[in-house]
C-alpha cells in the first residue's frame, strides 16, 4: 500500500484507510451533487449527511471531508462541519474520480 494513512478507529480494529475514505467522498458527492460546467460537482453538507447510501459507508464523514479538503480535492467554507448548523454549506468537489469509477464501501464488521 503506497503511503496511505492507517489509523485504528475506536469502534473496531479495522484500519481507517484515509485514501479509501477520500475516494468515497469523491464518489458520493459526484453521485448526489450537481455537475458544473467545469466538470466539478457541488452538493451541500446536509444532502451528503442525510443521503441513505452515504451514511452507511463513512467511518467518519467529517474526518473524510477534512482529509479531502486537505488534499485539495474538495473545497468548503470553515474548518469543521456540524449538523444541523452547517447543513447548507456547499461541498465543492474539485477533482471527481474518472467517469464510471465505482468505490466499494469498506467491508462490514459484525457487531460483537
Amino acid at each position: 500500500h503506497r503511503g496511505g494513512s492507517f489509523l485504528k478507529n475506536k469502534h473496531n480494529n479495522m484500519p481507517y484507510d484515509v485514501d479509501h475514505e477520500v475516494k468515497l467522498v469523491q464518489y458520493h458527492i459526484a453521485r448526489i451533487g450537481n455537475k458544473q460546467d467545469d466538470g466539478s460537482y457541488i452538493t451541500t453538507f446536509g444532502e451528503l449527511f442525510n443521503d441513505e447510501e452515504a451514511e452507511q459507508v463513512f467511518e467518519s464523514l467529517v474526518g473524510s471531508l477534512k482529509a479531502a479538503k486537505k488534499r485539495g480535492i474538495l473545497k468548503f467554507q470553515g474548518q469543521i462541519l456540524l449538523m444541523p448548523v452547517h447543513a447548507g454549506v456547499e461541498l465543492h468537489l474539485l477533482e471527481p474520480l474518472p467517469e464510471g469509477t465505482v468505490v466499494e464501501p469498506p467491508k462490514p464488521v459484525a457487531d460483537q
